[in-house]
């Protein structure tokens, strides 16, 4: 049902240009909320630069999640989807950045441009691998989540497919079991993971401890000089 690219083929660049409105996707590193928005008329706000790089007029809303998600970790998705007969959806997941200068001539409105460099493209349906254009038809996925189960390989599409998230986090408990994963070995090795990528915190605080602890000897020493001269 899915498959992954490097990049966007111009069949894909240009479908996506046809559609009416796309999301961005965006999230605070240690925060609580996860931003999506929709954001209209591609045709006009919205360019693909290369087939690695795209780019959109950000207007002024009523807050700015996903200008300042970005400034903070740069992680975002965008998603076109279509509501044709034959549905349709393309993912972009990126690392982005603001550009708030512009230059004089500036939309209406707009208050940056975001600009994307796409590391994986994730596309349902499959890309005809037999045809130069075109998309294959989604099949819906009543029916083929029906046929899976009739066929007996819904068990080893969940074990291969729902087990781990594409940036390796632990999934469907059923799906690790049926792999013959010790669920606790993975969990273990997410959290030192998480824990290995919060090392930069860590690294600060040890410093500003240090910091803290030599200003508190300074202090401690003049002040025992002060002691000792009025004496």
């Amino acid at each position: 049902m899915v498959k992954f690219y490097d990049s966007l083929s111009p069949e894909l660049s240009e479908w996506c240009m046809a559609q009416p409105l796309f999301y961005i996707a965006s999230a605070h590193r240690y925060g609580d909320h996860v931003n999506i928005s929709p954001k209209g008329l591609p045709s006009t706000t919205f360019s693909i630069l290369d087939l690695n790089k795209v780019a959109y007029i950000d207007a002024a809303d009523s807050g700015a999640k996903t200008i300042a998600h970005l400034y903070e970790n740069g992680r975002c998705t965008i998603m076109f989807c279509s509501f044709d007969k034959v549905p349709r959806i393309l993912r972009l997941f990126c690392k982005g950045r603001v550009v708030e200068r512009m230059g004089k001539e500036v939309p209406v409105g707009a208050r940056a441009v975001i600009v994307l460099d796409i590391f994986k493209v994730c596309v349902v349906p499959l890309l005809s691998e037999t045809q130069q254009r075109g998309l294959l038809d989604r099949e819906t996925l009543g029916h083929w989540a029906g046929k899976t189960v009739s066929d007996n390989k819904m068990v080893d599409y969940r074990a291969k497919n729902n087990a781990y998230s594409l940036d390796g986090l632990p999934g469907l408990k059923a799906g690790r079991r049926t792999r013959g994963e010790w669920l606790w070995a993975g969990d273990a090795r997410e959290y030192f993971t998480r824990l290995w990528h919060q090392m930069d915190a860590m690294v600060i605080g040890f410093v500003l401890a240090f910091v803290v602890i030599d200003l508190l000897h300074l202090a401690g020493i003049r002040i025992n000089g002060v002691l000792a001269d009025w004496r």
